[in-house]
């Protein structure tokens, strides 16, 4: 599953996992270790993505972000959901190939006919 987090301001939120070793990975900032629980932080404008096995949780004012998931962990599978059209409006430089890069999974595993 993947969970995306577009900000659009700085803003506190917190993100209920029931899992342990998540990270909260941004596009231009270091990963963010998320503890199983609820984790506060408060991020800055930018966009942001969660991979897990179970649904994650995030929650705070929702007039400051959007959250888009794919529930699919595969790179064969859908894609995703497009982002938010106000995520397009608040970064204007977004590059869809360099988004749909950053919220590829490492380890997927694509399958090839033989």
């Amino acid at each position: 599953m993947r969970t995306a987090i577009f900000v659009y301001q700085p803003t506190p939120i917190i993100i209920s996992t029931s899992e342990i070793d998540l990270e909260l990975c941004g596009m231009e900032t270091d990963p963010m270790p998320l503890l199983e629980g609820d984790n506060a932080q408060t991020i800055a404008p930018g966009i942001y993505k969660i991979v897990s096995s179970r649904d994650v949780l995030v929650s705070g004012d929702t007039s400051t972000f959007d959250v888009v998931v794919n529930p699919y962990n595969k790179d064969n599978d859908p894609p995703p959901p497009p982002p938010p059209l106000r995520a397009f409006e608040m970064f204007t430089s977004l590059d869809a190939a360099a988004l749909q890069a950053f919220m590829a999974i490492p380890d997927a595993k694509d399958l090839v006919n033989p």
